[in-house]
C-alpha cells in the first residue's frame, strides 16, 4: 500500500509541475484576436504557418498578450513564426510592468515562414506579464504586411533556469 501511494504522490507532483503555455489562443486557432489587444493586427487564413488562421497585419502596428506575471527564472522558450514579404526588420518587446520593457530588433531574411526563439532575450531576472509584436514598414517595393502564427511561451515551475548569457550581460547595464 506504501508504494501505491508513493506513486500517486509523485504522479501528482509531477501533474503540479508539467510544463504550461502561458499564452492562450497561440496560434490563432479560435479565429478571432482575443485575448490578444491590438492598434490593427486582423486573424486570416491567408497562408497560416499552421492550421487555419494566423495573424495579419498592414504597416508598423502592434498586437500584446498579457499573462500572469511569471518569474523568468521558469520561463524555457519564448518562440514564434513570422513571415514578411521581404528582408527588413521588426520589434517585439518583452513588459515586466506596465512601463517597464525591453524592446528588441529582430531581422527577417525572407518572404518565407521563419521560425524564431527569443528567449535568450529574457532579462536574467524579473516577471515577464506580456510579450508584444509590431508589424514592419517602408523596406522597399512590396506591401508592408506582417504575418505570426504558433507563438508559445513555455513555463515550467519544476525548472529554474540559469540567467542566460544576454540577460546577465544586459543586468549590468539595467
Amino acid at each position: 500500500m506504501r508504494y501505491i501511494l508513493i506513486l500517486l504522490f509523485l504522479a501528482a507532483s509531477a501533474a503540479l509541475s508539467a510544463p504550461v503555455e502561458l499564452l492562450a489562443n497561440p496560434g490563432f486557432e479560435d479565429g478571432v484576436l482575443t485575448p490578444w489587444t491590438t492598434s490593427n493586427w486582423t486573424v486570416v487564413t491567408t497562408d497560416p504557418h499552421s492550421g487555419t488562421y494566423c495573424a495579419f497585419d498592414e504597416g508598423n502596428y502592434w498586437i500584446k498578450q498579457e499573462f500572469t506575471p511569471s518569474d523568468v527564472k521558469n520561463i524555457v522558450s519564448v518562440t514564434f513564426w513570422y513571415r514578411q514579404p521581404e528582408a527588413a526588420i521588426f520589434a517585439f518587446d518583452f513588459l515586466y510592468g506596465p512601463s517597464d520593457y525591453d524592446e528588441e530588433i529582430v531581422y527577417v531574411t525572407g518572404p518565407n515562414w521563419t521560425e524564431y526563439d527569443l528567449t535568450y532575450f529574457l532579462r536574467s531576472t524579473g516577471n515577464l506579464q506580456a510579450i508584444r509584436f509590431y508589424g514592419y514598414s517602408g523596406a522597399g517595393p512590396d506591401p508592408d504586411y506582417s504575418y505570426l502564427d504558433d507563438v508559445s511561451i513555455i513555463y515550467d515551475e519544476s525548472v529554474s533556469l540559469q540567467p542566460s548569457t544576454f540577460g546577465s550581460i544586459k543586468a549590468m547595464f539595467d
